[in-house]
């Protein structure tokens, strides 16, 4: 979707900035019995999937940003969920895995086991699209013989599906996902993807020192607002056959610290310096690294220090946060997120942008 800037808002005070999309679970009204396609994504969901019906339709943000659909068999004994969402940060490896930790803290699978270890996996009957999949057995639970999790990013838009069911065992599970992946369409690879890498834990763990808020002025508050308003659209190239252009490498993402089970930093490529912490499964994240505003103003200003940039991503919308004078740890930044010292905030969906300066970032 094509965006441009409105105008720049200067704000006095501080202004509530929620951790999730302010939008109410709204249900989606289909026909019975018809496909519905994705407006955005272009994903077309049938009425049935692995022969069960499609049952609940629901949107966990405006504008189609974040759907999901449930398809129950008629005895309970099995269910297909799938979820259709925004991919504005991180990449499909990290996502995964915290899919997979969605999966392994919920009580009625008690304590699953990873039947095949994590599996890189092509799009059945569209192969360039690139995901990972897991098997689990649940063989400690009273309710769910098997359960598995898909987990794609097409286009801008991660799709993600898990199933469940009472009498499969992980071999007929693998069957059941894979004809069930197969009747969801996508739309035509420009890329063929490389295949992603799953997540490891890092070898050494980030070490932090205690870091502050940085000293900031004006201009580079402007600065970093109007760089957060710059989202990649994820414009594909075809090559001069019209085929599948040759893909970028996939980067490598490790598991770093954590702050619990669902709020994870993770670092791609080795950095040192930057990471992800990640917030649930639904695809917000906090992005930590060097301050991109403060890197180009240091070209006029040799003498200062490079400084740290906090950005809450969610799926319309950028929050920047006190920039800090090095690399803050995780407790840091939850505490400067959790104290509300947001300096800017600009939205990343629609025709018409506008970016949200706070006035007491404009004083220094």
């Amino acid at each position: 979707m094509r965006s441009s800037i409105l105008g720049v808002l200067f704000l006095t005070g501080i202004w509530a900035l929620p951790m999730a999309s302010a939008s109410a679970q709204v249900p989606i009204e289909i026909e019975v019995g018809a496909p519905w396609t994705h407006p955005h994504s272009g994903i077309t969901v049938p009425s049935e999937l692995g022969g069960l019906r499609r049952g609940q339709a629901t949107q966990f943000a405006e504008d189609f940003l974040n759907i999901g659909f449930s398809f129950p068999s008629p005895d309970g004994t099995a269910e297909i969920s799938l979820y259709i969402y925004r991919h504005t940060n991180g990449a499909v490896p990290v996502w995964f895995r915290q899919a997979q930790t969605g999966i392994e803290l919920r009580d009625i699978y008690a304590k699953p086991e990873l039947t095949f270890g994590v599996e890189q996996y092509g799009w059945p009957g569209a192969e360039e699209w690139q995901g990972l999949r897991a098997i689990y057995a649940t063989p400690n639970s009273r309710q769910i013989a098997s359960t598995a999790v898909v987990l794609f990013s097409v286009d801008g838009w991660l799709v993600k599906m898990r199933v469940s069911s009472f009498n499969k065992g992980p071999e007929e599970m693998a069957l059941m996902i894979d004809a069930a992946f197969a009747e969801l369409t996508p739309p035509n690879a420009r890329i063929a993807q490389s295949p992603a890498i799953a997540v490891e834990d890092c070898e050494e763990k980030l070490k932090f020192k205690k870091a502050r808020d940085a000293k900031t002025d004006g201009a580079s508050s402007i600065l970093g607002a109007l760089l957060g308003s710059i989202v990649p659209r994820g414009e594909q190239d075809e090559s001069e056959e019209g085929e599948a252009a040759t893909p970028e490498p996939a980067s490598v993402w490790c598991r770093d610290g954590s702050l619990n089970p669902t709020q994870v930093a993770y670092r791609a490529n080795g950095a040192t310096d930057a990471y992800l912490l990640a917030i649930g499964d639904s695809g917000m994240g906090i992005s930590v690294g060097p301050d991109a505003a403060g890197q180009i103003l240091q070209t006029e200003r040799p003498d200062s220090k490079p400084n740290y940039s906090i950005t809450l991503i969610t799926d319309s919308r950028r929050v920047n946060y006190a920039p800090q004078d090095r690399l803050p740890s995780l407790r840091r930044v939850m505490e400067v997120l959790n104290t509300n010292q947001a300096v800017s905030s600009m939205s990343t969906w629609g025709d018409e942008n506008t970016i949200n300066i706070q006035s007491g970032a404009l004083e220094n």
